[in-house]
């Protein structure tokens, strides 16, 4: 078995995405019986899996991963892509993400339209799509989800663990409103932080949640929504399908859209909002089952990381 680093700590509670899939790779490398360290002290460390070039708990950025690498020239570096400056509107990420994938021996990216996206700024690695997962002992639909006989006022439901304006809070402002105009017609739940813009009215706030109490949550509602900008991947629609939920969710979506065309509507403007949610309703059952679960789950996406990290291990 190998000496593995993943640049990035645990954190417990809820949080981001990139959270809980550095929880379960470090559960599930070790599973395998590979030996996890949070330290470049050693050194024969076998592979290095790069979340982020950036500093963090650890204080391991690619600085320290790229003389780690000059010293220990057998080390393996796994670089997953999971950001951008689109999803953000930033200005710095692209570059640093670039620049550093130059120590890289494998990349994955968690969607194409990122890969693509990487591609037309230059990147031009060898490089693989995952796609993300959950954990579907959390995230499952209701038994009879299949017969569900939606009734109104419809249930819609979003989470976020980020306030940044383009997760779509331009959306789910509109939608607070159709709530006070149509009470009878829409109910809306927001489950974590928000930008102090989005100052609903009607909707429903419930403080971050994670894990199981999330599932329990999501499960309570109709239909997921998802108005996210130029997501790489994202994992709260995900979670929402995952709970037995089609999702409506934006066009310009980015790695978002990969992952509901199946199960989900898109709209582009709020003015498509109350015509989309029908179209929702209309077509429910459809919907519902067009989900598939086994694409959803994290043990699929771990199961690509493990074989992907298997294959560099091997050729170390």
């Amino acid at each position: 078995m190998a000496k593995i680093l993943i640049n990035r700590k645990v954190v417990q509670g809820p949080w981001g995405g990139g959270n809980n899939f550095v929880k379960s790779l470090y559960e599930n490398l070790s599973f395998a019986g590979h030996e996890i360290v949070e330290s470049l002290n050693d050194n024969d460390i076998d592979l290095i899996v790069m979340i982020d070039p950036r500093y963090d708990d650890l204080k391991i950025s690619i600085n320290e991963i790229f003389s780690y690498k000059q010293k220990n020239k057998n080390v393996k570096i796994l670089h997953r892509i999971n950001e951008c400056d689109a999803r953000k509107n930033t200005n710095e990420i692209d570059r640093l993400l670039l620049a550093s994938n130059v120590v890289a021996d494998e990349t994955v990216f968690i969607s194409e339209w990122l890969q693509s996206y990487f591609i037309t700024k230059g990147f031009s690695n060898h490089s693989s799509v995952i796609y993300n997962g959950c954990n579907s002992s959390h995230f499952y639909p209701e038994k009879n989800h299949k017969n569900k006989t939606v009734q109104y006022p419809i249930k819609i439901v979003t989470h976020h663990w980020s306030d940044n304006w383009m997760k779509g809070f331009d959306v789910y402002k509109h939608l607070d409103k159709l709530c006070q105009e149509h009470p009878e017609k829409y109910k809306f739940t927001y489950i974590g932080r928000y930008a102090k813009e989005y100052s609903p009215i009607a909707s429903t706030i419930i403080d971050p949640l994670y894990g199981k109490e999330l599932g329990d949550e999501l499960r309570k509602n109709d239909v997921y929504i998802t108005a996210s900008r130029w997501e790489p991947c994202g994992m709260h629609h995900i979670e929402g399908a995952s709970s037995g939920l089609p999702v409506i969710y934006h066009e310009e979506g980015g790695g978002i859209v990969e992952g509901c065309k199946k199960h989900g509507v898109s709209f582009l403007s709020n003015d498509q909002l109350i015509n989309v949610i029908d179209t929702v309703i209309n077509n429910y059952h459809e919907l519902a089952s067009n989900i598939d679960y086994d694409q959803l789950s994290f043990s699929r996406c771990i199961k690509s990381y493990l074989n992907l990290i298997d294959k560099m291990l091997r050729g170390r």
